[in-house]
């Protein structure tokens, strides 16, 4: 008995690892930005049909909400990312709806660079942290690497008159 136990833990596993992803993320090719401005860069993300994550913020505290961390680099500043809207999920036999994101939608995040930054290219790494579920099953939680990859233009100099 302990033995199919162990063999329907290794399929599950197997299925798991063989199964193609279910949350996909899409950063801009590059996006250009000049010193002592802001400008917003849009990161999409594609669930799985069939599959939902949880909103940001998540409608019950035990809920894992998707969530993107930037990490900052001398020359970018990154602000707080916006979410859009969730849309209500009702699991079956429940009577409460969930805030969720199902298909495509995009995260949008606020760059600024400082007046003296130095021009040149600059990369922002970082992770979109989500758990999947389904209607029947949640996925364990998950991460995935987020790159995007910023160019700080040359101020271009005034002629003298």
């Amino acid at each position: 008995m302990t033995w199919l136990l162990a063999l329907a833990l290794a399929a599950a596993l197997l299925d798991e690892a063989v199964r193609p992803p279910v949350v996909i993320v899409r950063s801009p090719t590059r996006l250009s930005l000049a010193p002592g401005t802001t400008a917003d860069v849009r990161v999409t993300v594609a669930v799985a049909e069939g599959f939902h994550v949880q909103a940001n913020p998540a409608s019950e505290p035990y809920l894992i909400p998707i969530r993107l961390e930037l990490g900052d680099d001398p020359r970018v500043h990154v602000g707080l990312p916006a979410y859009p809207a969730g849309k209500p999920y009702r699991l079956k036999g429940s009577s409460i709806d969930f805030s969720t994101y199902e298909g495509t939608f995009e995260l949008c995040i606020p760059l600024s660079a400082p007046r003296m930054a130095a021009p040149g290219d600059a990369t922002l790494e970082g992770v979109l942290r989500y758990q999947a579920c389904n209607d029947r099953i949640c996925l364990k939680p998950a991460a995935i690497p987020v790159r995007i990859s910023v160019r700080i233009a040359s101020v271009p100099r005034s002629s003298p008159r």
